[in-house]
């Protein structure tokens, strides 16, 4: 008998529908650990890569409902992965993008919203603001996905 959940702890528990589906894109293990716990504590899916290129192309095959992206990484860094599934189309093309990173300077959300990103996270990571973010760019689609929290649905017809 492997008990999950048991008393406690999920306060959304009313969702029968799929979670959402959550690219973390962050090269250091403990942030990576760190977004993935977070991301599931909200009820998400979360898949992980290490780097801007592999976030390329993961979102060239997969279809996600938010990217968390850092933004300093080796091999291709975050602003130009934004950069290029923005402009390759297609897959995740308006999939929302919310850079995570510690550039914590006056310019540095302008050059993230300049690249295609949608909002800024700063690290160390709050976790009520990354869930605020999370629900912020997923609403329209977690009501898709069948939690009708908004009691005057249209239901076409």
């Amino acid at each position: 008998p492997a008990q999950q959940g048991g008393k406690g702890g999920d306060a959304g528990g009313e969702e029968a529908g799929p979670a959402l589906q959550i690219l973390i894109v962050e090269d250091h293990w403990a942030n990576r650990k760190l977004l993935e716990s977070m991301v599931r504590q909200r009820g998400c899916q979360a898949e992980c890569v290490e780097n801007g290129l592999e976030a390329v192309n993961i979102t060239a095959a997969r279809q996600y409902d938010l990217i968390l992206m850092d933004c300093n990484m080796p091999v291709m860094d975050g602003w130009q992965a934004t950069e290029r599934i923005r402009q390759r189309g297609g897959l995740n093309y308006r999939t929302p993008i919310v850079a995570v990173t510690a550039n914590a300077m006056k310019g540095d959300r302008e050059k993230c919203l300049a690249a295609g990103m949608d909002d800024y996270v700063s690290k160390p990571v709050d976790r009520r603001l990354l869930h605020e973010a999370i629900a912020k760019w997923t609403q329209s689609r977690a009501a898709t996905l069948g939690g009708s929290s908004g009691g005057s649905g249209s239901s076409g017809g």
